[in-house]
């Protein structure tokens, strides 16, 4: 039986150098990258343009999972970046599974978010990491993992337990101050529910459409590299191999449509559904934009 299909893709990391462009910048994944071996798609926000203003260098960093973190990568993020929190995306058996390791003197947050195979919101148990690629290819044409391939940022973005989920991630980062040191989110591959945390944050900073799909396109850049490996025989494989292990900017996009229709913007989105306040925003701005 088909069960939901949660990626947990272990390659080493390629040295890649992709970009894609917003209002006449280039944003290039090795610039974002923060110099991790042991964790995919660890990127950070800094050096983005909104406006007059930048997102300040090294507080806003987004990744995969943590739970292979390397001596080294800890060390760097405790003593670089100074890290202070983690917020942690994945359903609950995920996360189990899987253990962060906390760098330093770090402090973890569960925000849990997870699919069953109807698009609905629970936790998961997941397969060994070696069965998913096989599995999502021997499933690839059913309902569930075809629903996903369409749906899935309906599914994050549009659904009440989601919004709850960003809600209190939010209300927890309004209480930190930047000066104490970097904060650091993910889910299992750091693109989906993690990447539409950043498009959120991105959103209360200013930023605009352009600059929200420039930065979810670099987990693309990431990861094109790695699933170009993966042997596809059917278009529903291929499909699902370049949604759910890469990323889909073109579902990611009708998403934001969506939520352009339905409040008008997505600065409306954040305060109606995740109850950010546009006093929040101000402050967002004055603590990371510079």
């Amino acid at each position: 039986m088909i069960r939901t299909i949660n990626i947990f893709l272990f390659i080493a990391l390629m040295s890649v150098s992709c970009s894609t462009r917003t209002n006449d910048r280039e944003l290039k994944l090795e610039e974002q990258l923060i110099g991790l071996t042991s964790v995919h798609n660890a990127r950070q926000l800094g050096g983005y343009h909104i406006g007059d203003k930048r997102i300040k260098d090294g507080l806003l960093l987004r990744c995969a999972r943590l739970s292979a973190l390397s001596a080294e990568d800890s060390m760097l993020l405790a003593e670089k970046f100074r890290l202070q929190r983690i917020y942690d995306f994945r359903g609950m058996e995920e996360a189990l599974s899987a253990p962060d390791i906390i760098p330093g003197k770090a402090t973890y947050r569960s925000l849990s978010l997870s699919f069953d195979k109807g698009g609905n919101l629970k936790d998961t148990k997941f397969e060994k990491d070696e069965d998913l690629i096989r599995l999502l290819l021997e499933n690839a044409a059913h309902p569930g993992v075809q629903a996903m391939c369409t749906n899935l940022y309906d599914m994050v973005f549009l659904d009440e337990a989601s919004h709850d989920v960003y809600r209190r991630f939010f209300a927890d980062l309004m209480t930190l101050q930047p000066e104490d040191g970097a904060v650091l989110w993910h889910c299992t591959q750091g693109k989906d529910r993690a990447g539409c945390a950043s498009a959120m944050l991105l959103a209360a900073l200013g930023a605009d459409r352009e600059l929200i799909m420039a930065d979810f396109t670099l987990s693309k850049s990431y990861y094109d590299p790695h699933v170009s490996r993966i042997e596809t025989r059917s278009d529903a494989q291929k499909n699902a191999i370049n949604t759910l292990i890469s990323a889909n900017p073109d579902i990611f996009e009708k998403t934001l449509d969506k939520i352009d229709a339905r409040y008008g913007s997505q600065e409306n989105y954040l305060t109606e559904c995740i109850g950010v306040t546009p006093a929040m925003m101000d402050t967002l701005r004055m603590r990371f934009l510079e």
